[in-house]
């Protein structure tokens, strides 16, 4: 026994070292951005993958602490997770307990000269949030921002006071002004959109990635791409995910999967490579861009041995809090199995139930796993038969195949009926559901299916 009290600290050193380390660059890299007055953390994120080897977890994990310390960009990242949930959970702008903590976030950020904060100060005023609307007070931090040089805060200045001509241009003074300090940001590329003068857009939209904004750079991308220039999409994909632009990290990482299709004049550019996308997807995911969660988890599940269940519902997790149906449906189905997290069958059939009465056709089929395999609630076939029916309705035809293989095994509520199995498998095929056959032996070998593997 004393031989392993004096060989447990030798083991745990490293590990504790390499925490330690990586708290360190994390830190490091938060007071750059606050020095820098920015509020881009794509850095930050950067830099803690780096040192975890690719640990999204710690990002959370290390963000909660600093700004339970006050560092002012924590709370400014802070109060934008509580208000994506609260317009998400659609609670009330003014009144609710969301809103009071996310005002007194920004005001706590603000206190300490980070002027991102002052920028939000003004937002939160001029869209009544925390307390009502009052444009004076949100003109008042939009100045003070200003004053401070900051590119939003003088960008929203310039629209609101109305010197955008009514066509959509600047004057030549303003044009001037926003050229040299480099303010073609996505405020004026909303104005300008908005007005459906494809020309003039595309003109601002190229002077804006020329001059550093990383949003019209993506706008660009998805452009190109539509119109069919493959090559010239992907240059101002990997431009905009350059800059930590999340939608083009997450449309880049899709395309650097292995399996994905490739134009023929993409296919000697681009480096498929399933780590490469996986990072791609976890700097999406943690810049907010919550979309890119599920087909995270998607590589996630792909490797077990690798990334653990817990960090796959944590990212069902943060799809659902943003309101994501998919994410929705597989955080309450891992509720309702306990898989990544305690169990909670009751809450976990509820929401699937609630997203089942939304219109989501997959609760449907996350319903009939559990009723067919009694996990969370009583084994009941035919509510199994009529969840995958109604999700075959709302447009899933594979769920023909899965009610033939149901039928086949049986379970604890009713007997196999080969008979039910055959004609539910000649649905299938008659709707055209591709190998329905092969899929039905392979799953009946395997005794069944899961919603997520």
């Amino acid at each position: 026994m004393k031989q392993l009290i004096y060989i447990m600290p030798l083991a745990l050193g490293p590990v504790v070292a390499q925490v330690v380390d990586a708290k360190a660059t994390f830190n490091a890299a938060l007071d750059q951005v606050k020095e820098a007055q920015s509020e881009n953390l794509g850095p930050v994120i950067t830099a803690v993958l780096d040192a975890t080897g690719g640990d999204e977890q710690a990002y959370f994990r290390f963000m909660q602490e600093a700004a339970d310390a006050g560092h002012p960009v924590a709370l400014n990242w802070m109060a934008a997770q509580l208000l994506r949930q609260m317009r998400v959970q659609r609670q009330d702008a003014i009144t609710s307990e969301a809103a009071a903590r996310v005002k007194a976030l920004i005001e706590q950020a603000a206190s300490t000269g980070y002027v991102p904060a002052r920028v939000e100060l003004a937002h939160l005023s001029g869209s009544g949030i925390g307390a009502p609307a009052d444009e004076k007070t949100g003109m008042k931090h939009l100045m003070e921002a200003c004053k401070a040089n900051s590119p939003r805060a003088r960008a929203a200045y310039l629209l609101l006071s109305g010197r955008l001509e009514k066509e959509g241009d600047a004057s030549p003074a303003v044009r001037a002004e926003l050229k040299r300090k480099n303010y073609f940001v996505e405020e004026f590329l909303s104005a300008l959109m908005a007005r459906s003068n494809e020309e003039k857009s595309r003109e601002w939209l190229t002077l804006a990635a020329e001059h550093g904004s990383p949003g019209a750079a993506c706008t660009l991308a998805l452009y190109n791409l539509h119109q069919g220039d493959a090559v010239k999409g992907y240059e101002y994909l990997k431009l905009a995910a350059d800059r930590d632009n999340p939608e083009a990290l997450a449309q880049l990482a899709a395309m650097t999967l292995p399996e994905a299709p490739l134009p023929e004049t993409l296919k000697h550019i681009v480096k498929q490579d399933s780590g490469a996308a996986i990072r791609l997807f976890q700097r999406a995911a943690l810049l907010g861009y919550t979309q890119a969660c599920i087909p995270l988890a998607g590589e996630y599940l792909k490797q077990p041995e690798k990334y653990s269940v817990e960090r796959i519902f944590e990212l069902y997790r943060l799809a659902a809090d943003d309101g994501d149906p998919r994410g929705g449906v597989a955080y309450a189905y891992c509720l309702a199995n306990g898989r990544g997290c305690q169990q909670d069958a009751e809450k976990g059939v509820r929401i699937l139930n609630e997203l089942v009465d939304a219109g989501v056709a997959f609760a449907n089929m996350a319903l009939a796993d559990l009723y067919f395999n009694g996990t969370g609630v009583p084994a009941d076939m035919t509510k199994a038969i009529s969840y995958l029916t109604a999700a075959a309705s709302a447009g899933v035809p594979q769920c023909y195949t899965l009610m033939a293989v149901l039928s086949q095994l049986g379970n604890a509520s009713k007997a196999s009926d080969p008979a039910r199995a055959r004609f539910y498998l000649l649905m299938a095929e008659e709707r055209g559901e591709m190998n329905a056959r092969h899929s039905f032996d392979a799953l009946v070998k395997a005794g069944g299916w899961k919603f997520i593997q």
